[in-house]
């Protein structure tokens, strides 16, 4: 019997092209592929990435869409919760002008976006700009991740080029045309920081403001005495020398982390700094956080 023929994985085709090259319409109705973006088909076992449905997309489905919400988000890199990711929704979303509104389809969604939509190109794919797109957002998260994907704007691993400063951000979102969702966006840039390298020191930043202390240094630098070694912290009062580090699940896993995490706690004991460490439930449940970071001498705001 002849094998029968399949498509690479992660690859992503026309339907004509695959019933040309031998599927069968019963295989493409049945679990084997699903339906990336309207009239594209990908093997379910290895679908394509987001960034090859988004290209393919507003290239071939959608000509001259504009890549938005969510699935814009995750290409910048934003910290999404995993229910908006591409892996779980296998939803792309996309914007076009009111005058070409196209029903959604199979893997799309389709929104649409004023004429003069400002955009930006990443990777190949045009996007939504920084501001429309936190407008988008601000209709999908709460306050503290909306901050936390400025933050990532205006970051050290942003994939926005050329990079953007958070003051370039604020005069955007100061100047944007008035649109909806746009005040909220202008009052979460202005909690933003520069430097910020993950959304968990985001979620500290603010924790600790909201209880009444004041704005803690973001990712400073200290160096050990002797070997030379520099460190980052990632929130810090230098004056009462005073560091704050969140703990993720793979700082305990990581053997490699682990290690650097000791050797970060031995460098600040010698430096007379005091350490503390917030894990998840830390945040979740924040009392005893607070509690140790007062005893340590935080200042208030």
């Amino acid at each position: 019997m002849t094998p029968r023929w399949s498509p690479n994985p992660h690859s992503l085709h026309r339907r004509a092209e695959l019933l040309e090259w031998g599927v069968h319409p019963r295989r493409l109705t049945s679990g084997e592929f699903h339906e990336a973006v309207p009239g594209f088909f990908t093997p379910s076992d290895a679908p394509a990435t987001l960034e090859l449905a988004a290209r393919v997309l507003q290239q071939k489905a959608v000509p001259g869409a504009v890549i938005s919400y969510a699935s814009a988000a995750e290409i910048l890199g934003l910290p999404l919760p995993r229910n908006l990711e591409y892996a779980t929704s296998r939803t792309v979303h996309c914007s076009v002008p009111g005058s070409r509104r196209r029903r959604s389809g199979h893997g799309a969604i389709m929104h649409t976006s004023p004429e003069d939509h400002a955009t930006l190109r990443v990777r190949g794919v045009r996007l939504s700009a920084p501001v429309p797109l936190l407008c988008e957002l601000a209709g999908l998260l709460d306050p503290t991740r909306l901050v936390a994907c400025c933050d990532h704007l205006v970051g050290p691993n942003s994939r926005v080029r050329p990079h953007l400063s958070l003051t370039e951000l604020r005069v955007m979102a100061k100047d944007a045309p008035a649109r909806y969702r746009i005040s909220a966006v202008r009052a979460v840039v202005e909690d933003a920081r520069e430097r910020v390298e993950s959304p968990k020191e985001t979620e500290t930043r603010l924790l600790l403001r909201d209880a009444g202390f004041a704005e803690p240094v973001v990712n400073l630098t200290i160096r050990a005495p002797g070997t030379g070694e520099t460190f980052r912290l990632d929130l810090s009062y230098p004056e009462q020398k005073l560091a704050i580090e969140y703990d993720g699940f793979w700082h305990s896993t990581d053997k490699k982390r682990h290690r650097q995490d000791r050797r970060k706690d031995d460098v600040l004991h010698e430096l007379a700094w005091n350490v503390v460490r917030a894990s998840d439930d830390d945040l979740e449940k924040s009392e005893m956080f607070i509690g140790r970071v007062a005893h340590h001498g935080a200042p208030r705001a």
